[in-house]
C-alpha cells in the first residue's frame, strides 16, 4: 500500500454533498440573516447616555462584525472543499488509487484547498 491519502472516492462524494448543502444553504444563509438582521447596527441602549454603555454597544459592534466575518469565511471555505471533493470522488472513482500519480494528484488537490481556505481566513483578517 503506497503512503500518501488513501481515498474512499464514494465516501468522499458523500462529503461532498453535504459540505455542498452547507455552503448552498446552511453558511450562505446564516450569514444572509445575520447582515439583514444587524444591518441597522447597535440599537440597545441608544436613549441610555454614558461611556459605560457607549463602551458595551461598540464592542458588541466588533463581536457582530467578527461573527459576520466567520460566517462569509465559513461559507468560502464550504464552496472550495467541497468542490474538490466533488472533483476528487468523481475524478478519481474509476482511477487505481494505488498509483503514485493518483496519490500526487490528489495531495495536490488538497493542498490547494487548503492554501485557498488560508487566504479566504488572511483575506477575512481571521488568521
Amino acid at each position: 500500500m503506497p503512503d500518501g491519502i488513501q481515498i474512499d472516492t464514494e465516501q468522499v462524494g458523500e462529503f461532498a454533498k453535504g459540505m455542498r448543502a452547507d455552503a448552498d444553504s446552511g453558511y450562505a444563509s446564516a450569514a444572509d440573516r445575520g447582515a439583514l438582521l444587524h444591518g441597522h447596527g447597535v440599537v440597545f441602549g441608544a436613549n441610555i447616555p454614558g461611556d459605560t454603555v457607549f463602551a458595551a454597544k461598540q464592542r458588541y459592534a466588533q463581536a457582530l462584525e467578527n461573527t459576520e466575518a466567520n460566517l462569509r469565511a465559513y461559507h468560502q471555505m464550504a464552496i472550495i472543499f467541497a468542490q474538490v471533493a466533488e472533483s476528487i470522488a468523481r475524478d478519481f472513482a474509476n482511477v487505481d488509487m494505488s498509483s503514485a500519480a493518483a496519490q500526487r494528484r490528489i495531495d495536490a488537490l488538497v493542498d490547494g484547498a487548503i492554501a485557498q481556505a488560508n487566504q479566504v481566513m488572511d483575506d477575512e483578517g481571521l488568521a
